[in-house]
């Protein structure tokens, strides 16, 4: 047809067969027609391998017998992927049979209609070498309370085929676009959730950093928390925040903050994105021996054995218990409109064992050096072990403020259990 730029390209043959005596002596009248254009296009690129193109196009069918030829080039189509469907049509219209010539990118259907008339048809199929990657942009309120959450998509067509006005979904949201040319890769804004709430989320890791403490933002993907539309992708999240609105401005600038890798998030779970170091909240770690002395950091096993001759021996197996006493000393300097805050703190600590958490204990410490005074504080309403698995423990406590002449110890004793030596 005049102005097309597709490269597929689909034949529609009208074939009418006028029966004119007996079967033996039938005659077919064969009309072609012009390629008409495409009504309607949607390309799915939900799969990493594969992608779903649907058109719609309007036809004019005769009544009793037609065929519908498919044919493309330069294009990877999945001959097996592809479907005939009629969508509407004055009449009752059926696919009689589907034929593959040999050695051609064709194949042609057999569509019987009752009523001679208009029909939309809708052809589906598979094409390879698209792509579309997600990534994200915060926009955090200066109070850090919430933030505005966009997702992107940048797809890629290196399909071979150009499309007109289409209907992309590319695994995230749905966007419309005037064309989209082979070799041309677009970035499309797929979802919008405002007002997001942050929680503040502060968390000492002995494994990536024993002299700081990392602060991340944690969202929830669900409707209370303004997202929960679906899953979130993994990909690049970069952070800004907008600056204090001074009387004479319209609009307020926005500094960049940061950015991290958001994990694949689904539904009803959390998002943590690291924001950077925390500066006014200070862990230190050290590793201290148990109480007890030397003696008691570890248990020895023993494996009691009755002999047939009535007999009982003991052997030591070569496993024992080890036990590791550690000492936190917690700042917590942070404060919000001037005034000192509570924070949510969470300790990670590696355990290479199934493992135990046989004591702990918070002191507050006051003073400084030979003024130095310590007092037991209670801490079960602010402390909870988590078990994150047979190796990993977090530890999350509530962190009350601190000043210069006042912080917090934190000993926890771990028993590792049944470890080789």
């Amino acid at each position: 047809g005049k102005g097309r730029i597709m490269k597929t390209a689909m034949q529609i043959t009208m074939a009418c067969a006028l029966v004119l005596g007996l079967a033996a002596s039938a005659e077919a009248r064969i009309k072609l027609t012009t390629l008409p254009e495409r009504d309607s296009v949607r390309v799915d690129i939900q799969n990493g391998r594969h992608t779903l193109v649907e058109e719609e196009r309007t036809v004019n069918l005769q009544q009793g017998r037609n065929q519908v030829d498919f044919s493309w080039a330069n294009i990877n189509i999945d001959k097996n992927s592809i479907v005939f469907r009629v969508i509407k049509a004055d009449g009752a219209v059926n696919v009689l049979n589907t034929n593959y010539p040999p050695n051609e990118n064709a194949l042609y259907w057999a569509v019987s209609a009752a009523k001679a008339g208009p029909a939309v048809i809708r052809i589906s199929y598979l094409i390879g070498n698209m792509s579309a990657g997600p990534s994200y942009q915060g926009i955090v309120e200066n109070d850090e309370k919430s933030l505005l959450m966009q997702v992107y998509m940048t797809v890629t067509n290196t399909s071979g085929e150009s499309f007109g006005a289409c209907d992309v979904q590319p695994g995230v949201g749905k966007t419309t676009v005037r064309y989209f040319k082979n070799g041309e890769r677009k970035r499309m804004l797929a979802a919008k959730f405002p007002g997001v709430p942050i929680a503040k989320r502060y968390v000492f890791d002995a494994r990536v950093d024993q002299k700081r403490t990392r602060m991340y933002y944690r969202l929830v993907n669900d409707k209370p928390n303004k997202l929960g539309a679906f899953p979130l992708p993994y990909g690049k999240v970069r952070l800004f925040i907008k600056e204090p609105k001074a009387d004479d401005d319209a609009v307020r600038s926005q500094a960049f903050l940061g950015e991290d890798w958001a994990k694949y998030t689904p539904l009803f779970a959390s998002l943590d994105l690291y924001v950077g170091v925390a500066q006014d909240v200070k862990i230190q770690r050290f590793t201290m021996q148990p109480e007890g002395g030397p003696r008691k950091a570890f248990d020895t096993l023993t494996c009691p054995r009755k002999l047939l001759n009535g007999r009982t021996v003991v052997t030591q197996p070569r496993f024992r218990h080890l036990r590791t006493r550690y000492r936190y000393r917690l700042q917590n300097f942070k404060t919000e409109k001037g005034k000192p805050i509570t924070v949510p703190l969470t300790i990670k600590e590696p355990v290479d064992a199934e493992w135990i958490v046989e004591k702990v204990v918070l002191k507050e410490i006051t003073g400084e050096r030979t003024l130095q005074k310590e007092k037991v504080i209670p801490h079960a309403d602010a402390f909870k072990v988590k078990r994150i698995d047979t190796t990993h423990v977090e530890f999350e406590l509530q962190l009350a403020p601190t000043t210069i002449d006042k912080k917090y110890d934190l000993y926890i004793t771990i028993l590792r259990k049944h470890r080789r030596y």
